[in-house]
């Protein structure tokens, strides 16, 4: 059913675009990092991404890793496989507003909760550095409470191969949770023409329960590497 649903949005929004473009990339990531916080159990993970671009704006894909998250007794996710749509347009030369939803997924979890929900996301960038995010979850872990979070990020090159990037984040999870937490990154990312390679600090202000462990939303430091296809 997942896959006609897919076929079926890739058909109506092609019908509309003069041409698209696919993007495809496999990487390998010393640890799998989510707002700050480990999702592989602070082990390496492998990820595998691609996605089409249409002239018209519209875009969508699919993005998959290994996981090692443990929410407790018999409660286990060992991969995660997200599903997206969305839509972007220039709003000048330099500002560029784009809005999505994403499907997170994560096929064989133990347990009797259903972690799997959806994630709705409104965003600006200037000029390819500055990044501004708003995302809205309104069924977290299918449990009918209600999540956002709000990103900046920013990026400076430093010549054709290098730039430097960091930002900050709030997640609100007060809803599930009864609290929120600060994360942060900063880091540096090489583009060669055979892979990207990103080495990258993380960090939160504390642990909340359900979303992550004392170890698990500790300081990081991560490398990836990220080959195209």
């Amino acid at each position: 059913m997942r896959r006609r649903l897919l076929f079926l949005i890739v058909l109506i929004i092609g019908k509309y675009s003069a041409a698209a473009e696919f993007a495809g990339y496999v990487a390998l990531t010393t640890d799998y990092v989510k707002r700050g916080v480990s999702q592989s159990d602070s082990d390496p993970a492998l990820q595998l991404g691609a996605d089409v671009s249409f002239t018209n704006g519209f875009y969508l894909g699919a993005w998959a890793s290994t996981t090692d998250i443990d929410n407790g007794p018999s409660r286990q996710r060992d991969r995660e496989v997200n599903y997206y749509v969305g839509y972007e347009f220039d709003v000048s030369k330099s500002w560029r507003i784009s809005a999505n939803a994403v499907a997170y997924k994560y096929p064989g979890q133990t347990g009797n909760i259903d972690y799997n929900y959806r994630e709705y996301s409104i965003s600006g960038s200037y000029a390819d550095r500055l990044w501004l995010e708003f995302s809205y979850s309104p069924d977290l872990y299918n449990t009918g409470l209600s999540a956002t979070n709000v990103d900046l990020y920013a990026e400076w090159p430093l010549n054709g191969v290098w730039a430097i990037g960091g930002g900050a984040g709030y997640y609100d999870t007060s809803n599930l949770t009864g609290s929120a937490y600060q994360y942060w990154q900063l880091g540096i990312t090489g583009s060669f023409k055979w892979a990207d390679v990103d080495l990258r600090i993380h960090d939160t202000d504390k642990w909340v329960p359900i979303i992550s462990t004392p170890d698990r939303a500790k300081s990081r430091v991560v490398l990836k590497i990220q080959i195209p296809f």
